[in-house]
């Protein structure tokens, strides 16, 4: 990879980690814990069970997505500080640089993504 495009996806990286920091602090009200966001999912008056496990449910999945990719973010991070940024970490191949450009923190080029998807269709 260049090293101009490797600095892009540098920058981007790091901006996409920010803001996801940034997403994940405003969820949770500041710096608050997920312990403590969650305390506020316990019953109210005139809340219903259900009401209440829907809202826990929903708030627990949205930080969960911003998590996960907080983690997807910091390894494609890893990876371009220790120089096998753009290259696939199931086959080896190098990775397109439109693909990066699209999603700079994906791990595995087109065929090896899509041998995982297909994998896992079939396993359901």
């Amino acid at each position: 990879m260049q090293h101009h495009h490797a600095m892009v996806h540098l920058e981007r990286l790091e901006n996409m980690l920010a803001d996801l920091l940034r997403l994940v602090s405003d969820q949770r009200g500041g710096d608050r814990t997920r312990v403590e966001v969650a305390a506020e999912s316990l019953p109210g008056p005139g809340d219903s069970h259900v009401q209440r496990m829907t809202q826990r449910d929903l708030d627990f999945c949205i930080g969960e997505r911003e998590i996960t990719r907080m983690h997807e973010v910091g390894a494609a991070l890893r990876r371009l500080h220790q120089g096998s940024y753009g290259f696939c970490t199931l086959c080896g191949d190098a990775i397109l640089e439109a693909r990066l450009d699209a999603m700079p923190e994906t791990p595995h080029c087109m065929a090896s993504a899509n041998k995982r998807s297909l994998n896992a269709c079939t396993r359901l």
